[in-house]
């Protein structure tokens, strides 16, 4: 998932950073009274909900996001590219937690901010409606999913390019789309291809490398290819344990493919363990 860019430099990928003080982390989660507070304060909050969110402290980073939408209204209204982001930033949060309902709400309200602030084909739109994407899977809505990854995929090329990892994103969505349809072999050439992207950009031993592997040994354990499968875990499990902390957890069964990998391993193999 999202969470969109602003000039402070907001979280687009998984990367881990270390909050600056714990005691500022332990008075922000407490409520924030918005009289006592100026613009500035909200884009401070703003950042410190992110960096609760890197830490995957969901629900505080929910708390505080919410907080600073309605901090920032009276000063910057609802038509701001800086409240739309924070509605996207919320919306992300809440996919984190499984709330998938609250973060739709979330993101449909990033988009009515975010069009007039920025126009329709902003980059800040594009991932929105990414995140939008995973919703509809997330509700096992596969062909719309598929139908929206592919638009998104067309979209964002002019914009980054072909090899931005936001494209890998969207190949890893198009890949959950379509194994939900049970079109494996498309769903292993689209993570093939997010695979290629992030290894070239990220490195061999980033986090969304290791769950590539591990999205694409789940995907082969599915067709019953239980030794194929078996390799990918061991490159996913050895990438994983190395960067162990910096990537996410994520409540959405959907990010772990279906069906889910306990059932999977009961059935079919005694070694292959998913991360």
């Amino acid at each position: 998932m999202h969470i969109t860019r602003i000039v402070m430099n907001l979280l687009i990928t998984k990367h881990m950073k270390r909050v600056a003080s714990i005691l500022l982390l332990l008075n922000i989660v407490q409520p924030i009274h918005a009289e006592k507070k100026i613009l500035g304060d909200w884009a401070k909050f703003h950042r410190e909900a992110d960096n609760l969110y890197r830490k995957n402290q969901h629900e505080d980073a929910v708390n505080i996001y919410r907080q600073v939408i309605t901090g920032r209204l009276p000063f910057q209204g609802n038509q701001h590219r800086d409240v739309g982001i924070s509605w996207n930033n919320l919306g992300v949060a809440l996919y984190a937690l499984g709330e998938n309902e609250q973060a739709a709400e979330a993101y449909d309200k990033a988009i009515s901010v975010l069009l007039p602030a920025v126009g329709a084909q902003h980059p800040d739109i594009l991932i929105v409606k990414t995140n939008q994407a995973f919703i509809q899977e997330a509700k096992n809505n596969y062909q719309v999913a598929e139908k929206n990854f592919r638009e998104l995929l067309k979209q964002k090329l002019p914009h980054v390019g072909a090899n931005h990892p936001d494209l890998a994103d969207c190949r890893e969505g198009l890949a959950l789309a379509l194994e939900g349809q049970e079109k494996h072999e498309e769903a292993i050439e689209q993570l093939d291809l997010a695979l290629k992207l992030r290894e070239e950009k990220l490195g061999k031993m980033h986090t969304d490398v290791g769950a590539t592997y591990a999205a694409i040994a789940i995907i082969l354990l599915n067709q019953g290819k239980f030794e194929e499968a078996n390799e990918m875990d061991a490159k996913a499990r050895e990438i994983l344990a190395k960067t162990k902390g910096m990537y996410s957890p994520n409540l959405n069964t959907v990010s772990r493919l279906r069906p889910q990998p306990a059932e999977i391993l009961r059935a079919k193999s005694k070694d292959l363990r998913i991360p």
